[in-house]
């Protein structure tokens, strides 16, 4: 299989929550009369599989690039044990503010079995109307103290809440609970799982788990992003996250022989992803665009003829 810079078709997840922001920041073509809060832009799931959108793989999904490609796709990164990509990319658009939820650790994931996985992630925030979002227990809140608070509808008070801005990046390990509030957008990375434990949705009416989110949730502090140093935003065992720029005269070269996603932020215009296999090629990406590096793309370069940002998401090696 000839070995290109691949783009994926969205896919666009409807939420009670969502909105029509994506159409407004990046120009997407959303569904009509829909009010959407997600966009899977990089996905390997049972429920939802990216597919390739155009070049030389037009119309493969995530999953059969992963297992045909093998190296030539991870490197030395593994894909997950069931053979999918180990890897999950969203945009969100929070119209009004998410349910309180928490996701599952490893300890956690032993114990509850099943089809629960570990979900760990972060948000880059897209834009931030006035926007908040909620991130942790408030300091000294004990486990039956939240119990009290979700059976008395008041979680609001045993939580913490962080107003945000334009560039914030959050992290939220998995035992994490938080919440996006009403008018952010936020650009997600997070491992391949879906396992969410509703706390509170605020008195919508939607299920909510309390002995489960019990069960995951984290009473400490919110841990910091490990390994943030200079345009390395966060470092954990299942991706590595970094903000970066490219722009005229300056093009940014990914870390050869490594499996590379990049999410570009914002772009004044279309950047320019150049490779050197089978005699060279390039690929246009613009802003709120996602395009996955093959490890075994060759001399690959982002270039732009004005500043382009865009968060590089790496995979870690064996």
């Amino acid at each position: 299989m000839r070995i290109t810079p691949l783009t994926f078709e969205p896919i666009y997840v409807e939420k009670i929550w969502g909105g029509r922001n994506l159409e407004r920041l990046f120009d997407r073509d959303l569904p009509a009369g829909k009010q959407i809060g997600e966009s899977w832009d990089l996905v390997d799931l049972p429920n939802g599989v990216s597919v390739v959108a155009d070049g030389p793989a037009k119309g493969a999904t995530l999953t059969e690039l992963t297992a045909e490609m093998g190296s030539a796709l991870l490197g030395d990164a593994r894909a997950m044990p069931d053979g999918r990509f180990p890897l999950l990319l969203k945009l969100l658009d929070a119209n009004e503010t998410l349910s309180l939820q928490v996701h599952p650790d490893e300890a956690a994931v032993a114990d509850i079995g099943g089809d629960a996985a570990l979900k760990t992630e972060c948000w880059y925030v897209l834009e931030s109307r006035d926007g908040y979002i909620y991130k942790g227990v408030a300091d000294g809140v004990t486990p039956q103290q939240f119990r009290s608070a979700i059976e008395a509808d008041t979680c609001q008070d045993v939580i913490t809440r962080f107003d945000v801005t334009t560039g914030e990046f959050h992290y939220l390990p998995a035992g994490t609970v938080h919440a996006l509030g009403a008018g952010v957008v936020v650009a997600e990375v997070q491992t391949p799982s879906d396992t969410t434990y509703r706390v509170t949705d605020w008195g919508r009416g939607r299920e909510i788990h309390v002995d489960r989110s019990l069960q995951c949730i984290h009473f400490n502090p919110p841990a910091a992003a490990p390994g943030a140093s200079g345009q390395t935003l966060l470092v954990t065992d299942y991706f590595t996250v970094a903000r970066r720029t490219a722009g005229e005269g300056e093009p940014f070269l990914p870390t050869a022989g490594r499996c590379t996603a990049l999410m570009i932020l914002s772009a004044a215009a279309p950047a320019v992803v150049a490779y050197d296999n089978d005699g060279g090629g390039t690929i246009s990406v613009g802003a709120g665009q996602t395009v996955l590096l093959p490890a075994g793309l060759e001399g690959a370069r982002v270039q732009s003829p004005q500043p382009c940002s865009f968060l590089e998401i790496t995979l870690p090696e064996r």
